[in-house]
């Protein structure tokens, strides 16, 4: 069973890596506009918002991406 992720505010972080060093980015959802994924990154200038249908796109994108990984 997949895990559940609660991505209201203030959402999940994850860990990555920038030019600066070790930092992470922050996934969430308004409840004023849930059709609308913020993704903050690690420098306030590279904050994105995505519609639920490019969420999805991106998704896929990386789920093949993690694929072709693993079959090198």
């Amino acid at each position: 069973m997949p895990h559940i992720y609660d991505v209201s505010h203030p959402g999940i972080r994850l860990r990555c890596r920038d030019e600066s060093g070790s930092s992470s980015l922050r996934i969430w959802r308004s409840q004023w506009t849930p059709r609308v994924i913020r993704i903050d990154t690690p420098t306030v200038y590279n904050r994105t918002e995505w519609t639920v249908e490019q969420a999805k796109l991106l998704r896929d994108v990386l789920d093949d991406a993690i694929r072709a990984g693993e079959r090198s």
